[in-house]
């Protein structure tokens, strides 16, 4: 196996998850724009990370074309985001939109949680967040779930999650 880990991060976590998964698989990891298609033939696993932004994976429609589509190559997907993986349901909904249709046979596809950095966001993205709040404080104190509670209770704040635990399926994946 020959892998290469190919990112795009705004914000830190999709760039933390790739190096350390440069370190367990002893490959190389690359933002997205350090590296060429031609470059990227040479490999024949490659990982690709990226944020996950407003429901779209960032840098991720400008990845697809750099792959060769003829090459046999072992594709995995990784997306960073906010929400808690084990909402399988909305990170099943963030392939779905995200992958296209000629694409979705050839990927696996894990989801990891992003750290949460309000003091990194953009004017834009605080802004984006404040939907979700308004959604959540909208439901039922009683009704509301664990993640729901945390989510408005460090709204604002700056909260860790990434952690390389979270690789371990990934890993696991690619040394089968």
């Amino acid at each position: 196996m020959k892998p290469i880990v190919v990112y795009t991060s705004k914000y830190g976590s999709a760039e933390k998850y790739a190096n350390w998964l440069s370190e367990a698989l002893q490959c190389p990891a690359k933002g997205l724009k350090s590296i060429t298609a031609k470059e990227l033939a040479s490999y024949d696993t490659v990982i690709y990370g990226g944020g996950l932004y407003a429901g779209r994976i960032a840098g991720f429609k400008k990845f697809l074309p750099m792959l060769d589509r003829a090459r046999e190559m072992k594709l995995v997907l990784f997306m960073a985001g906010s929400t808690n993986p084990a909402d399988e349901k909305y990170y099943a909904e963030m392939a779905e939109r995200n992958i296209p249709a000629e694409w979705k046979a050839s990927f696996k596809v894990f989801a990891l949680r992003g750290d949460q950095l309000f003091s990194k966001m953009s004017g834009l993205h605080k802004l984006m967040m404040r939907m979700p709040k308004s959604m959540t404080e909208k439901i039922p104190e009683a009704e509301r779930t664990g993640d729901m509670k945390a989510f408005l209770e460090n709204y604002g704040k700056d909260v860790t999650y990434t952690s390389k635990e979270q690789l371990d399926s990934i890993i696991a994946y690619l040394r089968d």
